[in-house]
């Protein structure tokens, strides 16, 4: 057997896996369904299927610049190396195309991303670390704030509920499950569906596999119970 004939044999294996995913995923997603399979391969730092998937996005009418900014989104989660590659995978794509990126330029004001992070988090990760060595316990909760939350929420071309669904399903991908659980209770307060992140995690199901969906779907109904709890 050659290589390709491996693949080959995956493929023809997982055919029908993918193509029921995306069926019911499609009753209850839009232009998710389409975006988080490139989320998904820039967190595990895979860039083979990126180009065929942003085609298949930009076929679908998702504007090029909203499929950037996605990518751009996942940079604090990722970090900038994995976007970066992504981004050059996008561009190569674009020029096929011959599509023209346009950067947005209206964008919120500068403490915008501070007053999200509040509203959604509270001082969460300052007093989590609070106790750390040599000032270190002031410096990450304050690069959080300015580098995750103002440097990024603040290009108002995704909503604030758009950024938080996609930076969970980067963090599923990743199986930190701190983190899952404060950014599906996050994702939520910023106006989420519950069912919309449990069928979001779903169309994660081929890429990064059962025993992670399930973990995950579990962490999201219990941080919906604590939220209809609080209330």
């Amino acid at each position: 057997m050659t290589q390709n004939e491996l693949i080959i044999e995956l493929n023809n294996l997982t055919a029908n896996w993918l193509q029921n995913v995306d069926e019911n995923c499609a009753q209850h997603l839009t232009t998710d369904r389409l975006l988080i399979p490139i989320i998904a391969c820039i967190t595990q730092g895979t860039t083979t299927k990126i180009e065929v998937l942003t085609k298949k996005a930009l076929n679908a009418a998702i504007k090029p610049e909203i499929i950037v900014e996605v990518v751009l989104q996942l940079a604090p989660i990722v970090g900038i190396l994995r976007v970066q590659q992504a981004l050059e995978c996008l561009q190569q794509c674009f020029d096929k195309e011959h599509i023209i990126y346009q950067r947005p330029t209206a964008e919120a004001h500068s403490n915008y991303g501070a007053q999200i992070q509040a509203k959604l988090y509270g001082t969460e990760i300052k007093d989590l670390l609070k106790n750390l060595p040599d000032k270190a316990g002031e410096f990450i909760p304050t690069a959080l704030t300015e580098h995750f939350f103002n440097d990024f929420y603040g290009r108002i071309l995704l909503s604030v509920a758009d950024r938080e669904r996609y930076e969970l399903m980067a963090l599923i991908t990743l199986n930190v499950e701190f983190q899952i659980k404060a950014h599906a209770l996050g994702s939520l307060k910023a106006g989420n569906h519950v069912g919309e992140l449990v069928w979001s995690t779903i169309q994660l199901l081929p890429y990064i596999g059962f025993p992670q969906v399930i973990n995950a779907v579990q962490l999201i109904q219990q941080a919906y119970q604590t939220l209809q709890n609080s209330k």
